[in-house]
């Protein structure tokens, strides 16, 4: 697996399910800034319901929504086999990356337990293997090393950042003076 951090502010993104792992993913969605999620459900529940908000429609997808809005990404939750198969295979047809819920065979990538800490983000992943452990490494991480102090250390050494390259620093001499300047503050 290739980790990476995906813009998701516009890019079409559906959520395909009715329960706890749906409602789950339109969280995490939402708090990564998503601005366009569509999500489908048959028999949503309350969580998934209150999460989707104006982006709920109460039935499954169609091949033709994944023609006409292209979905970037694909969250597949707890629905039938069968029906997970298809929409797979739409989703593919027009370049989407998709994830079904505990179906490691079926998916492009893995949801990462994430850590935040305003725009520091630590990710935690056992490439689908075992997510409880992810989930308890990031916990263990927030809790005994990267407490909601790193928000505010991020931003202040983003500021010093930007004036560093406002002046036109070469990258080693960046890497340098941020190496320099947690060292100096003893943050690790």
């Amino acid at each position: 697996m290739l980790p990476l951090m995906l813009n998701i502010t516009t890019l079409p993104v559906a959520v395909i399910g009715n329960g706890f792992a749906a409602a789950q993913r339109l969280s995490i969605l939402r708090t990564s800034g998503a601005g366009n999620v569509t999500t489908f459900a048959t028999d949503p529940e309350s969580d998934v319901v209150e999460r989707a908000g104006d982006g709920l429609q109460r039935r499954l997808p169609l091949e033709m929504d994944f023609q006409n809005t292209r979905y970037g990404v694909v969250y597949v939750c707890d629905i039938d086999e069968s029906d997970s198969l298809l929409i797979v295979d739409w989703a593919h047809a027009v370049g989407a990356f998709v994830n079904v819920h505990d179906r490691q065979d079926l998916c492009d990538f893995h949801m990462p337990a994430i850590l935040r800490r305003g725009n520091l983000q630590v990710t935690v992943s056992t490439d689908g293997k075992v997510a409880g452990l992810s989930r308890i490494l990031r916990d263990f991480l927030g809790e005994k090393t990267l407490g909601p102090e790193w928000e505010g250390r991020v931003s202040e050494l983003g500021a010093h950042r930007a004036a560093w390259v406002s002046k036109g620093l070469p990258f080693d001499e960046l890497r340098s003076r941020v190496n320099d300047y947690v060292s100096m503050k003893k943050w690790l």
